[in-house]
């Protein structure tokens, strides 16, 4: 009996030996080094640089107005009766140096806060963004347009550009006084109709604005809505 005891002692002592060598061979240190993605890698790579090449042909299609079709009595207002994606808003609006009464206001009329909508010509999310627009803005992964932080970021980042190249006023901290520059009505039209039609329009008797019913409409409703949420006094200007 007291053999088969020791030649099992013996075999537990010769694998102990061999897992003991094998651990020492192994180099843990560099296994720990492996690099860690960024938030910024994660977050693909975004930057608030504008695009120095022209934007693609598709903004300027002049969008048919479908915000009431996206309009969810769920999404008007959050739990709390706040604005949905305030929180959102105000930070990115910040980040990026952009009036985040225009942005709420452009989200009101896209898509009456509805983060999934999607349009017949394919423009995506809360800021109703086309797929190859967002592509040019430096969005990798389209999809995410439905990802209400994703869309926002970008959608103001394309609200920065189009103010950028229209408007004559500050952007970072508009007014309801602001709302009857014409420069701030273009930068708004070629949100709606792009900034190729802007340009095309851009003498008398237009100004900038061009003779299409929904960009007419698009104008007043957006400013209206800018108005309704500066008197809500959202944030601190």
């Amino acid at each position: 009996m007291r053999k088969p005891i020791i030649m099992i002692i013996f075999f537990c002592a010769v694998s102990y030996s061999f897992a003991q060598r094998a651990l020492e061979q192994i180099d843990f240190s560099s296994a720990l080094s492996v690099p860690i993605p960024s938030s910024a890698q994660i977050d693909d790579d975004f930057s608030a640089d504008l695009p120095k090449d022209p934007p693609p042909p598709s903004v300027d299609i002049v969008r048919p107005d479908e915000s009431e079709s996206f309009s969810l009595s769920s999404l008007s207002k959050s739990k709390n009766g706040s604005v949905p994606y305030l929180s959102i808003v105000l930070e990115e609006a910040k980040k990026q140096n952009f009036d985040p009464e225009m942005v709420l206001a452009v989200i009101k009329k896209e898509s009456s806060f509805n983060p999934k909508a999607k349009s017949s010509v394919g423009a995506m999310g809360l800021m109703q963004l086309m797929p190859d627009t967002a592509k040019w803005l430096g969005l990798k992964d389209t999809s995410k347009l439905f990802d209400p932080a994703t869309n926002i970021k970008y959608g103001i980042k394309y609200l920065r550009y189009l103010f950028s190249e229209f408007s004559e006023t500050d952007f970072s901290s508009l007014d309801k006084s602001d709302i009857e520059n014409q420069s701030i009505k273009k930068s708004i039209a070629a949100y709606n109709c792009g900034p190729g039609n802007v340009r095309k329009y851009d003498k008398e008797p237009h100004n900038g604005i061009p003779p299409f019913k929904e960009t007419k409409s698009y104008v007043k409703l957006v400013s209206q809505y800018f108005i309704e949420f500066e008197e809500m006094g959202l944030s601190n200007k």
